[in-house]
């Protein structure tokens, strides 16, 4: 085998496990627990800056499993649990209702999200934990 094909398979391999083990972030409960303020909008690249009226928005996760929300200057509160197999939260508010986001990165300081509501499934939601 000549050294051109050597390298390219080497090249590949070494990729697979590099995009593997990015996506392979493990997520830790206690690391979600505290207030997030909404940040951007991500498409794409493309970043984009909150609303007005979304300028106070944030989640709030607590350690006994209960997240108080802000949204456009709306409340809520529920309870919430982790996946760490699917890697998303599933949020179910005091009306029930349930919505799953799926955590695309935790940090100390930034959680993305993507929420598994048709309309925005392309949009990552981004918050820091300190503005």
């Amino acid at each position: 085998m000549n050294n051109k094909i050597r390298i390219t398979i080497f090249v590949v391999v070494l990729f697979t496990f590099s995009v593997y083990n990015v996506n392979a972030q493990t997520v830790d409960k206690d690391d979600l627990i505290k207030k997030w303020y909404l940040d951007t909008y991500k498409i794409g690249v493309e970043k984009y800056p909150p609303s007005k009226k979304e300028k106070n928005d944030y989640i709030l996760f607590k350690k006994d499993m209960t997240f108080i929300s802000m949204s456009e200057g709306k409340k809520e509160s529920g309870v919430w649990m982790l996946n760490t197999n699917g890697n998303y939260i599933m949020m179910t508010d005091d009306k029930r209702e349930k919505v799953k986001a799926y955590i695309r990165t935790l940090t100390p300081e930034v959680l993305a999200l993507c929420f598994d509501i048709k309309e925005i499934r392309e949009v990552e939601i981004c918050y820091k934990s300190n503005l």
